[in-house]
């Protein structure tokens, strides 16, 4: 059914015009946010926690409109493989950071582009690759196979190594031994599997793999994040934070904590200037237990 529907949404959007896909994006993000009562749920739990203190209507609108968000990010997932790599240049801006980031591979080990669900992180993977940047990214595994090959598929035509989590392993190792970019989602939440940071004020587990890496490899640490600068156009801003080099205490687990918390510390500076671009629909906090309260 998934790969289905998939189908149906892709043929849909590539033959109407960008405005026209927007537009039933956004229909469709709205009508998630009241039909999934689950996620809307998990939504306005993690909101109420980013706006602390705004009014209940305000965390709803904001729930409403990260939905919305997020269905024209699909949309242009669906249309940019097919962009000539000039035009998805184009659509990403963010020269200086492009700058700082080659001053950041002069060291030869490598670079680490940590991101969230945030804004359209896909389009700004691919605008690095079309720039000629060595970049691999780590993916989940779709249950359908089919679906998983069109996802995977357009990743790698637009020049993306694609690495599975669960076959990962020395691969991530080597991305950066070539001095390349590999790019990791870090605000998936692992309950017990993880290190616990702060995070818009609150403890929150999140996946300890970034801070390994770099401390394994010595390679920088970037978290990144591509903002929607308008509604109705693809075009991103680049932002990025570039962490200073990290030297090992010889305390792994506090150097692991160290950096994941500076990972996510920038994260949140980004979230708080474009609160309804970042995607988290589970609940990223987790609510106090009977115990606890």
């Amino acid at each position: 059914m998934q790969y289905r529907l998939w189908q149906v949404v892709t043929a849909l959007i590539r033959r109407i015009p960008p405005r026209a896909g927007y537009a039933i994006a956004a229909a469709a993000g709205s009508a998630a946010f009241y039909c999934w009562p689950r996620g809307r749920r998990a939504t306005i739990r993690n909101y109420q926690q980013v706006l602390s203190g705004a009014p209940p209507s305000d965390v709803r609108r904001m729930a409403r409109r990260s939905l919305v968000n997020y269905c024209k990010y699909l949309t242009d997932f669906v249309r940019f493989p097919s962009v000539p790599a000039p035009v998805l240049i184009e659509q990403v801006l963010g020269s200086e950071q492009f700058e700082a980031l080659d001053r950041a591979l002069a060291d030869g080990k490598g670079a680490l582009i940590v991101c969230t669900h945030f804004g359209n992180w896909d389009l700004g993977a691919g605008a690095t690759a079309a720039r000629g940047y060595p970049l691999t990214v780590l993916a989940e595994t779709f249950e359908d196979p089919r679906l998983d090959e069109m996802v995977v598929g357009a990743r790698r035509r637009l020049g993306m190594e694609v690495i599975k989590i669960e076959k990962a392993g020395p691969s991530l190792v080597r991305a950066l031994q070539r001095n390349g970019l590999l790019a990791l989602l870090i605000d998936r939440p692992t309950p017990g599997d993880g290190v616990a940071v702060e995070f818009f004020g609150s403890t929150v587990e999140v996946p300890a793999g970034p801070a390994r890496l770099a401390l394994r490899t010595g390679a920088a640490v970037v978290p990144v994040a591509f903002a929607r600068t308008a509604a109705g156009a693809p075009t991103v801003t680049t932002l990025a934070d570039f962490l200073p080099a990290h030297t090992p205490t010889g305390d792994q687990a506090a150097d692991v904590t160290a950096i994941t918390q500076a990972i996510m510390a920038a994260h949140e500076g980004f979230i708080r200037r474009h609160p309804d671009q970042w995607y988290m629909f589970r609940e990223m906090w987790p609510r106090p237990t009977a115990a606890t309260r």
